[in-house]
């Protein structure tokens, strides 16, 4: 695989609760660092082992302010993660064999244009999970006959932030 990039991340984040306007200060932020990431090729070594590493994000969710009318705590913090359509942006791979996975579980993911549930945490304002990150490996599969490694490929990935009161 001659080059595999995932692009800058979109930040969409939504607030999911009834009447924005009379929601005063409330704010819950999230910020993504670690894009972008690039591989610009891939080893015999790593297509015996069946992927190449691309590197990790982090996701870091943060309860940044609890006054004015409808201030509340705590909140349930729900992280989606998906590829922008069209996926990928560009190139040749295909969008099946990029995969994702959090630091802190052994299972990957293969990418889809839908959202697919990244971590839901109950945060309390300045307690229990305020702030709460966690990191996002990613790798891409690769085989023998079915990539090849002079393909170059962009995905352009899409987190999601939904707020609401438990």
């Amino acid at each position: 695989m001659r080059t595999a990039t995932l692009g800058a991340a979109i930040a969409l984040v939504s607030l999911l609760a009834s009447g924005l306007s009379a929601q005063g200060n409330r704010r819950t932020e999230m910020t993504i660092a670690g894009f972008p990431l690039t591989s610009t090729s891939a080893t015999p070594t790593e297509y015996d082992a069946g992927s190449v590493t691309l590197g990790s994000t982090t996701i870091s969710v943060n309860l940044t302010t609890n006054s004015g009318a409808g201030g509340f705590s705590p909140r349930v913090t729900t992280v989606s993660v998906r590829c922008n359509t069209p996926c990928p942006a560009t190139g040749t791979l295909a969008a099946a064999g990029l995969q994702w996975r959090r630091s802190d579980l052994g299972t990957w993911n293969a990418i889809s244009t839908v959202f697919n549930l990244v971590e839901t945490r109950t945060a309390t304002f300045n307690g229990t999970n305020d702030p709460w990150s966690n990191t996002i490996f990613w790798r891409y599969v690769l085989t023998w006959t079915g990539v090849p490694p002079t393909a170059a490929t962009s995905y352009y990935i899409q987190f999601q932030l939904q707020v609401s009161a438990p």
